[in-house]
């Protein structure tokens, strides 16, 4: 990476995300941590067996820089916002909790439930419910206009099965804002890291390009942040 494009990167993590952690705790700021290489792009044939769509390749550093912003405002523990209070937030937690325990996979901790429910300041929440495709979490501001959509999963399975439940989450939220993943409990940065590495590394740089508007945000079983990665930007996030 330049030394320019280096700098700008640096300034841009480290305002974004200094303070950010699961209950508002000081976290290190992102400068100085390492980004994750690139992973080599895959073999034309490997593109093109993949159903995905394509995009026009983007620029990955204004993708990790727009992207990191619009989590920053989403994110509990950063500079999301909590509107629902009282029995509206525990009848908001104990339904996605409820819907969670239903799918595959281990159950959605209380701790994420209410952390998927911050969201940028000036919106209010709403719970999509069971067996609603896309969304978990929609946040609209005072005018009814959608800000942001927040999909949620739970993750225990083998890394190499990873790819394949972000691949069917991108469509299903059309490729734009957050999926919070709860990992299995021991499941730590570097594990994660690895998963969308394999994520990368099958996928061309078109194929990428269609995510850029999504990002992953990883949480350990009680709400530690374990890293925040891009899926349309190969090899750009910030480990945990």
């Amino acid at each position: 990476m330049r030394t320019g494009t280096s700098a700008f990167l640096a300034v841009v993590l480290s305002v974004v995300l200094t303070g950010c952690g699961a209950d508002g705790e000081a976290q290190p700021s992102a400068v100085g941590q390492s980004l994750s290489p690139a992973t080599a792009a895959p073999a034309a044939s490997e593109a093109a067996a993949s159903g995905e769509p394509e995009a026009a390749p983007v620029n990955p550093v204004e993708v990790l820089a727009r992207n990191t912003q619009r989590a920053y405002a989403a994110c509990g523990g950063c500079g999301g916002v909590l509107a629902l209070s009282g029995a509206d937030l525990q009848a908001a937690i104990d339904s996605l909790v409820a819907e969670h325990s239903k799918q595959a996979g281990p159950a959605l901790t209380r701790k994420n439930a209410e952390l998927a429910l911050y969201g940028p300041a000036g919106t209010t929440p709403k719970v999509a419910g069971d067996n609603v495709q896309g969304y978990d979490v929609l946040f609209y501001d005072a005018s009814g206009k959608l800000v942001l959509g927040r999909q949620i999963k739970t993750f225990a399975g083998k890394p190499n099965q990873f790819p394949g439940r972000l691949s069917d989450a991108g469509p299903n939220m059309q490729y734009d804002g957050e999926l919070l993943v709860q990992v299995a409990p021991g499941v730590d940065t570097a594990a994660v890291e690895g998963m969308m590495k394999r994520f990368w590394g099958n996928r061309s740089d078109a194929r990428l390009a269609t995510y850029q508007n999504m990002w992953v945000a990883f949480r350990s079983p009680d709400g530690r942040p374990l890293g925040l990665w891009m899926p349309g930007a190969r090899g750009m996030g910030v480990p945990g």
